[in-house]
This record gives structure tokens, C-alpha cells and sequence, in this order.
């Protein structure tokens, strides 16, 4: 086996295509909407946002892989809640507020109902439930409600131990089949099933909605990495994880099954190049990977610096130029550089600092657990 470590390099580099591909969709607010542009060339730019979907997809496949072997219970539920949120937790605290405050000013906090965004995006719920957007201060934070929920079910799978994969067939079956049926929801479209759904609570409508299926899709991905299967030839082996690429790129820009299809072929495609991954080496490009590493940082800020982006070139005059789509690697490279600069500090040593801090005034050793990386 060539990749036995819970770190796999080929993974971070898809990491590093879905943040650059949702980058690049963005891009799209600063282009006019009447302008000629080349047939097909927005679509294409469109179909990045598919980025999301392989987000989604790696999630599932993460916490199955670096829970394997893990025999369960509370210590472990624990210890996976506390690693997940010490993960994405300050970076999103530290710019929700710093997004907030720009955006608000002292509103923010002094304003009732801005308060309340405030507080429901910090706790990942969304502030309405008109869309799937769910109107957070930091735009793309939507996301992380699903991120976040699907991290509190897999946690409370692990309480069951062994049993835990038929708690979440289970609980799948429930919220992602039956209740969606009962209240004539779609089963397939993400968009649809939380428009159009009447739930008498709100947060049903992402509990039920079928972006969970992507982390499924993902979490299935990684049982079967672990488990026995191996394909002995070294050629199958490279033209099925080829094959799988090829398809799952085709497939995000003309989607044989609309909505939720866009993120299977994400999961049949990590699912093939894992298992090849057994028998031959798989090496991301190490720019990929490197920005796999700043993804979550680049996730996060990139809105802001767009944004960021149209007030400098309006000063400077240059408006027009940053309305074309010439300009769009260079408002990609300046997203980059930004998260570059910045995804240190929020995605290591906050964390560690408040790690400190949190036992620093902790009144006993064990006023809270603390476990290692």
C-alpha cells in the first residue's frame, strides 16, 4: 500500500480545486450581466460553484478516515465535536466579526435584529430560512450549518460504538427519506426541497434537505477505502482513477442528473482514486496541495476581498477593467494572496493560542478535556 497515513496528499489537492473553483464562480458578481460575452463561457464559470459539492463530498470522506479504528463512545464523540470546532470554529468567529463590522459598523451589535444574525451565524443556524443561503454575515457560511450539523450527527454516531454505521443508516433514512416524503419535499433538489417545503420547524428544512447526501456519498467513499477491496494491477488501477476524474469533471459541467447529481460523481471519483491509491502512488501537483492547505481561509475571505477588490479599482478609476473576465485570475491571485498571508494565524495559531488560554484558566486540569491532534 502506497498511502496508509491518515493524511492524503491527493485529497488536500482536491481541497485546493474545490476552494479555487468556488473562488472563480464568485468572480462572476463583478462582470456586467448584458455583456457579450463568448457562448458558454459564464456557464462554465458557473459550474465551479460545483466546489461546494466536492467540499461537501471530502467532508464525509475526512470523518470516516480519521475516525477509523476509533472504538467509540463518549471520550470519542468528544474528542471528534472539540477537534471539528478547534478546526473551523475561530477563523469563522474572527471573521464573522471582522466581516460583520465592516459591513455594519456598531449596528452589528447594536441593532436587534443584525444581534441576532450575528449570534445565529457564530452558532452555524441559519438567520432565515427564505433560501438555502440562510443570510449569514459571512455569505458562504451557509455551508458550514450544513458542515456543522452533519458534524454533530456523526459525533453522536460515535456514542454507539459498533453500531454506529446502522445509527446513521438509520437516521438517514428517517430525515432524508421519510420525513421529506411526508411533507412532499424533493428528495434530489437541493434548492426545491428548501424553498418550496412547509416544516413546522424551520431547521428541518436543512436536516432534511439533500445536500446531506454528499456527506453520505463521501462517508461511504471512505468505508470503502478501508475496507478489504484492492485492485492488484497498477494499470487498472491508473485508467479507473483517471476514468473517474474525467467523468466527475464532465459531469460538473453538464450534470447528468440535476442538483444533488452534481456531487455524486465527486464521490464515485474519490472513491475510485482512494482505492487506487492502495496500489500505486497518487501525487497531487504541490501548488494543488498548498492550496489545499489555505482552503478554509480562502473559503471564507474571498466575498470579502472581491468586494474588498471593487472599492480599490473604483478609486483608482478602473472599474471597466475589473468588469471583464480578463480580470478574473487576477482577482483570483489576489484572493489567494490574501489567504496566503492570513490562513496561519487563523487556521493555526489561533486556535492554539485560545488552546492555551483555555487551560491557562481552566480551574482544574480537568475543568475541560483537552485531547491531542
Amino acid at each position: 500500500m502506497t498511502d496508509t497515513g491518515k493524511r492524503l496528499g491527493w485529497l488536500q489537492g482536491l481541497r485546493g480545486v474545490a476552494a479555487v473553483g468556488v473562488v472563480t464562480c464568485h468572480c462572476l458578481i463583478n462582470l456586467p450581466k448584458d455583456a457579450p460575452y463568448p457562448a458558454g463561457l459564464i456557464d462554465i464559470f458557473y459550474r465551479l460553484g460545483a466546489g461546494v459539492d466536492l467540499f461537501f463530498v471530502i467532508s464525509g470522506f475526512v470523518m470516516v478516515h480519521t475516525t477509523q479504528g476509533d472504538p467509540g463512545g463518549v471520550r470519542s464523540a468528544a474528542r471528534f465535536a472539540v477537534r471539528r470546532l478547534q478546526r473551523i470554529w475561530p477563523a469563522y468567529f474572527v471573521l464573522t466579526l471582522a466581516i460583520g463590522f465592516s459591513s455594519f459598523g456598531w449596528s452589528l451589535v447594536g441593532d436587534e435584529e443584525t444581534r441576532v444574525r450575528l449570534a445565529k451565524s457564530i452558532l452555524f443556524v441559519p438567520a432565515n430560512y427564505d433560501s438555502v443561503y440562510a443570510h449569514q454575515i459571512i455569505a458562504q457560511g451557509w455551508t458550514l450549518g450544513f458542515e456543522v450539523y452533519f458534524y454533530a450527527i456523526f459525533a453522536i454516531s460515535l456514542l454507539f460504538a459498533r453500531t454506529r454505521w446502522i445509527f446513521l443508516a438509520a437516521w438517514c433514512s428517517v430525515t432524508l427519506v421519510a420525513v421529506p416524503l411526508a411533507y412532499d419535499a424533493s428528495l434530489t433538489d437541493v434548492f426545491e426541497s428548501y424553498a418550496t417545503t412547509d416544516y413546522p420547524v424551520g431547521y428541518l428544512k436543512l436536516v432534511t434537505n439533500p445536500f446531506i447526501w454528499e456527506f453520505v456519498a463521501g462517508g461511504i467513499a471512505g468505508l470503502i477505502y478501508h475496507s478489504a477491496l484492492r485492485i492488484e494491477s497498477a494499470v487498472l488501477c491508473s485508467a479507473l482513477a483517471r476514468a473517474a476524474v474525467a467523468f466527475a469533471i464532465w459531469n460538473t459541467f453538464d450534470p447528468f442528473v440535476p442538483s444533488l447529481g452534481v456531487g455524486l460523481p465527486f464521490a464515485m471519483m474519490i472513491t475510485a482514486v482512494s482505492v487506487a491509491s492502495k496500489t500505486i502512488e497518487i501525487r497531487a501537483p504541490r501548488m494543488l496541495t498548498y492550496l489545499g492547505g489555505i482552503s478554509y481561509t480562502l473559503y471564507l475571505e474571498h466575498l470579502a476581498i472581491i468586494y474588498v477588490l471593487q472599492s480599490v479599482y473604483g478609486f483608482l478609476g478602473l472599474k471597466a477593467q475589473l468588469s471583464t473576465v480578463a480580470n478574473i485570475p487576477v482577482t483570483v491571485a489576489a484572493c489567494i494572496l490574501t489567504a496566503a498571508l492570513s490562513s496561519r494565524f487563523l487556521e493555526h495559531d489561533l486556535p492554539r493560542l485560545l488552546l492555551r488560554v483555555n487551560r491557562a484558566t481552566s480551574m482544574t486540569p480537568r475543568s475541560f478535556p483537552v485531547f491531542p491532534d
